[in-house]
């Protein structure tokens, strides 16, 4: 028997054919972070980092982590840079994501002052993990981060103070990208089975016939459609989103 004898033996069962579709789309978002009496800050210790609400891009939720002394938790007073970072909320599931990213710092109207070119990172979490604890409890994982331990040099941030720090406040806008997968549904063609099937509330559907309910009569039967046609229809068909 040749590889594709079952394709074209006679006297097989009932075709089935079946049509599906996903579109590809880019999911875009920002969150601008604002933090007054930003001078102050200068007094937490180096590796601590004041963290934003959560945002939401393409059904993930995301932060922004500012270290004002850095991420050394060594240098309290002798850290010469500011950290930013971008976190991926995966407390509750499994996710691996690629997203690109961008960190800007805006003067009082709201334009981007100083910033650095985006970047793509890939970031995986592990949701929560079952311990090794005897009464098995879940432990919940690091969120993987993002981003840039020298974002911005105190010495820069100081000679702009004029324009970043204005009435003592900095405002950070993170600009975050990523792909969202969306299903397609109608992709395949309407198949011709003309015959009343039942609903599983206990009702016949009788679309495919015609006339009041005491006289119906089947409508005339079109020819079911070639495999060829199947296919042109189901590639051409416009695309109709869940």
């Amino acid at each position: 028997m040749t590889a594709s004898a079952l394709f074209s033996a006679a006297g097989s069962g009932a075709l089935t054919r079946a049509a599906s579709g996903i579109v590809a789309k880019a999911a875009r978002g920002f969150q601008v972070f604002r933090i007054d009496g930003y001078s102050l800050t200068n007094h937490l210790p180096g590796g601590m980092f004041i963290s934003s609400p959560p945002f939401t891009v393409g059904g993930r939720n995301w932060f922004v982590d500012l270290y004002p002394n850095g991420v050394d938790a060594s240098k309290d007073d002798d850290s010469d840079s500011v950290s930013l970072f971008l976190r991926l909320d995966g407390q509750r599931q499994k996710d691996r994501v690629r997203a690109q990213y961008k960190f800007s710092l805006l003067d009082a109207a709201g334009n981007a002052a100083y910033e650095l070119p985006p970047s793509t990172a890939t970031l995986q979490c592990l949701g929560q993990v079952r311990s090794q604890h005897p009464y098995h409890h879940m432990e919940e994982t690091e969120n993987p981060t993002c981003g840039y331990a020298e974002f911005i040099t105190k010495e820069e941030l100081e000679k702009r103070r004029d324009i970043l720090l204005k009435d003592d406040r900095l405002a950070v806008r993170c600009d975050v990208a990523v792909v969202q997968l969306e299903l397609l549904l109608n992709v395949a063609p309407k198949e011709n089975y003309n015959h009343a099937s039942r609903h599983d509330g206990g009702d016949w559907d009788y679309s495919d016939w015609e006339g009041a309910p005491e006289t119906r009569r089947r409508r005339q039967q079109r020819p079911t459609l070639d495999d060829q046609e199947y296919v042109r229809r189901c590639l051409s068909k416009s695309q109709g989103r869940r």
